[in-house]
């Protein structure tokens, strides 16, 4: 590698290095030996450490080209030299500038002050604090200091510490290390200004110093909290009852004034908001206010997902009488792909069978079913035989989060329907109460006059008939308007039915019987009334019949009086059902008769069936129990086993026979009353 010459200044070459570009060493002892005896002149040579070197510039030019190329990667040697001292000191310098984010320190005093002031989280105050660290560095090191590390100047130093904060302060601000008073720092004259500020005021020179117009240092936490105490009231004082109210306790207690604006800007921070604000407005507000929306992708295709609501019709009508009325109550299956309406149901209030009624509309009319189905808390949707039939019709179903309208997609296809097709009718009532644009609004005095004139209202048959007709045309809208309003593309009925997917499937005659036959989660224990069930708010009697007629079951509740059994039904229609222990069918139920209490509500042959169950009555009634009870007892001495194997079934003796018989023949002439001795000693009775 070329050297300066310690001697002469000049760039030399050692020997082996001309060896290295092909000089032999003879050939270079012969040169050298001209050159002392005067014989050449381009070959100057000086010993340096005990070797011979050859000065650079007393080569011929073929081998100062031959060096260059080998050693100086083909540039002039004294330009190789300074860059490679150049690059040696900025490796130096950049081992030592690695160093400085180590070096950098958090005052404890700082952080506590910043966390006294209630205004930052942990993080941000330890954020803070470091920035403080980066400040505090650039005053405590000196010039003198600067160059005991290896820096040649102060500017390098301060460039140094300008990189190392631009680093910490990503965008990010989750991974960010440092922050500032407010926004970033760009160059580093700004970064020296803080400096400046930092040596002067300390920590308070990274406090925001306004809250609006106000120095923030007035915000300390008694004022923080006596802030958020005035605001958080669920009375909802006015900003400027607020201000008036912090600032008689301020003169109080000793703390400066705040003007309205400042106390407002104050209480607007993000972070501060959210603990007032949910005290004031409720949960349900805050929730809406506060927490960040999740962000998800639509259904990817129809039946992926049906979302199901209910709300008032919004049409009024007239009644026989030609009485305005407005209260019929219109329940929606609808299609988040595509946002047609697949299915309804109109009734006069919110019901289970309404429920059902809507999804059997829409699986009877497209043959299809749903991956996915969406509802909310409302009772009809959770009344168990819905819960049942929802699950046979659908692989996931579950409600949507209470007063969380934003993800149930049934939202906004009702209240456009409504704005765009409904409002089309003069008799329209108007959209929800809690809207607030006038235009949402039906006109009042159009109302007034439809009243005075119920000519013009429709009956109750022809709005049903009317409101089909908006839903045909709701579906039939394409998917956006173009610039002069016309509907384009094609229409959502039409997508729905189009579509392709593999996860969608025609249902078939006999798909749609077993759709609507569910079996109940909850077990059902058969008692002496048989087994009750409530479906849709109405009571149940299931018996399984003794004959043809449903009046008395004593053959099924002698057997299975007591015992728990999985129901199994149509809920639609629940004209019977099946009972089953352990998946295994046990018996057909079907609904009680009922027969007239007094003669006068008497039926035709009403006379008949309750001569059938008394005679039952008598086959199962006390005396029988009590009779096979006695057998039993008999068990233990006076019975002999009949068969051939000895292993068959046992019966009574002639002897204990003919002393029953004996017995009920003297309780029917009178004489005793029909008990034996081991009888009465079971019952307790004295003779």
């Amino acid at each position: 590698m070329p050297i300066y010459s310690p001697i002469t200044n000049k760039i030399v070459f050692s020997g082996k290095e001309l060896e290295k570009c092909g000089l032999s060493s003879a050939y270079l002892k012969r040169v050298v030996c001209g050159q002392k005896k005067g014989e050449v002149y381009c070959w100057a040579s000086e010993k340096i450490g005990g070797r011979l070197h050859f000065q650079y510039d007393s080569l011929l030019p073929k081998y100062q080209a031959m060096l260059r190329l080998i050693f100086c990667k083909d540039i002039e040697p004294d330009v190789y030299l300074k860059n490679r001292t150049n690059d040696t000191n900025n490796s130096v310098l950049t081992a030592i500038a690695d160093q400085l984010p180590g070096l950098v320190q958090i005052d404890a005093t700082d952080l506590k002050t910043l966390m006294d002031t209630q205004l930052y989280s942990a993080t941000e105050a330890h954020q803070l604090a470091r920035a403080a660290g980066w400040l505090r560095m650039l005053n405590e090191y000196d010039v003198k200091r600067v160059r005991s590390v290896g820096y040649k100047s102060i500017v390098d130093f301060q460039e140094a510490v300008f990189k190392h904060v631009l680093n910490e302060q990503v965008a990010h601000q989750t991974a960010a290390l440092i922050r500032w008073k407010k926004g970033t720092i760009t160059s580093i004259r700004v970064l020296l200004r803080n400096a400046v500020e930092y040596k002067r005021d300390g920590i308070q020179s990274l406090v925001h110093k306004g809250v609006g117009n106000v120095n923030r240092e007035k915000a300390d936490a008694q004022v923080h909290a006596k802030l958020i105490e005035l605001a958080s009231n669920r009375v909802k004082y006015s900003w400027e009852d607020v201000s008036m109210m912090y600032n008689n306790w301020a003169d109080e207690v000793g703390k400066p004034n705040m003007t309205t604006s400042a106390v407002k800007s104050y209480l607007n921070i993000p972070k501060v908001k959210r603990v007032w604000y949910y005290a004031r407005h409720g949960k349900l507000a805050g929730d809406l206010e506060l927490q960040p929306l999740i962000q998800r992708d639509a259904p990817s295709f129809p039946d992926a997902l049906w979302s199901i609501d209910g709300t008032t019709m919004q049409l009024y009508y007239k009644d026989d009488k030609g009485k305005m009325l407005s209260d019929l109550y219109a329940y929606f299956v609808t299609d988040a792909h595509t946002g047609a309406i697949i299915g309804h149901s109109i009734a006069f209030a919110e019901t289970a069978e309404m429920v059902t009624e809507a999804l059997k509309d829409a699986i009877d009319t497209h043959q299809n079913k749903p991956y996915q189905l969406q509802y909310d808390n409302s009772s009809a949707n959770l009344e168990r035989g819905v819960q049942a039939f929802a699950s046979n019709m659908s692989r996931v179903h579950f409600p949507c989060e209470p007063y969380k309208g934003q993800g149930k997609y049934v939202e906004s296809i009702i209240g456009h329907f409504q704005q765009r097709v409904l409002r089309h009718r003069e008799f329209f009532k108007g959209g929800n109460i809690t809207t607030r644009s006038l235009n949402s609004k039906a006109n009042p005095e159009l109302l007034a006059e439809l009243k005075k004139n119920p000519e013009r209202l429709l009956t109750r048959i022809e709005i049903i008939n009317e409101f089909k007709y908006a839903i045909a045309e709701w579906n039939a809208r394409g998917e956006k308007r173009d610039s002069y309003g016309r509907w384009v593309g094609e229409s959502k009925i039409h997508r729905y039915e189009t579509i392709q997917h593999e996860k969608r499937a025609k249902l078939n005659y006999f798909d749609k019987l077993s759709m609507f036959v569910t079996t109940l989660k909850q077990q059902y224990k058969y008692s002496t009334r048989g087994i009750e069930i409530e479906i849709s708010k109405k009571k149940y009697t299931f018996i399984v019949p003794d004959g043809d007629n449903c009046i008395s079951h004593f053959l099924f509740t002698n057997e299975h009086l007591g015992e728990k059994f999985e129901v199994r039904l149509d809920v639609s229609k629940p004209e019977m059902c099946t009972l089953l222990q352990k998946g295994i069918v046990v018996a057909h139920a079907y609904p009680v008769e009922r027969v007239a209490s007094c003669v006068a509500d008497k039926n035709p042959g009403d006379g008949a069936k309750l001569a059938e169950v008394l005679n039952k009555r008598k086959e199962f009634d006390f005396k029988s129990a009590l009779t096979e009870l006695e057998r039993q007892m008999s068990i233990l001495g006076e019975l002999k086993p009949t068969g051939t194997d000895g292993l068959g079934w046992w019966d009574t003796d002639k002897t204990s026979e003919n002393a029953r018989n004996n017995r009920m023949e003297d309780a029917a002439n009178g004489i005793t009353n029909g008990y034996s001795d081991l009888e009465l000693k079971i019952l307790n009775i004295g003779q």
